[in-house]
């Protein structure tokens, strides 16, 4: 009799355990992110201040799904999807940038209107495709013209 309580305890246990494990196993791609960083420039410049956002092109990924970055001025940004900076998940992306000075007037904060190409502000326009793999990305030098 104790052997037969036993067996079933460790059947339970392992049930449990199985089951724990499946649920680990089971994130959607788009919960699953890898590292990217890269460069933008505009006319052979590095661009400061450049806020970069991917689109993922797969419509099956939810709206929420969307990595950034800032660029700083050496123009490099480093993407973060659920946190500041802690990457993108695996796909193709279509790309948005934009940059709006920021500055005080009459002790008012007034952004600027965007000073980079227009076509790259929308993602109707812009011509902007990256891939994000799995592992680390070095993302070649975004080059606006």
């Amino acid at each position: 009799m104790h052997s037969k309580m036993l067996f079933q305890t460790i059947a339970t246990l392992s049930f449990v355990l199985l089951g724990s494990v499946g649920c680990i196993s089971s994130s959607k791609p788009w919960e699953v992110v890898h590292p990217a960083s890269g460069t933008i420039e505009f006319k052979g410049k590095p661009v400061e201040n450049a806020e970069i956002t991917f689109f993922p092109t797969d419509s099956s990924v939810p709206d929420s799904v969307r990595p950034k970055g800032k660029s700083t001025a050496d123009g490099k940004f480093v993407l973060g999807t659920y946190s500041q900076s802690d990457g993108a998940p695996a796909g193709k992306y279509k790309v948005t940038v934009i940059r709006n000075e920021v500055s005080i007037s009459k002790d008012t904060i007034v952004a600027k209107p965007n000073d980079l190409p227009v076509k790259y502000s929308a993602l109707n326009t812009t011509d902007l495709v990256i891939e994000i793999a799995a592992g680390t990305n070095e993302i070649p030098t975004i080059k606006l013209n």
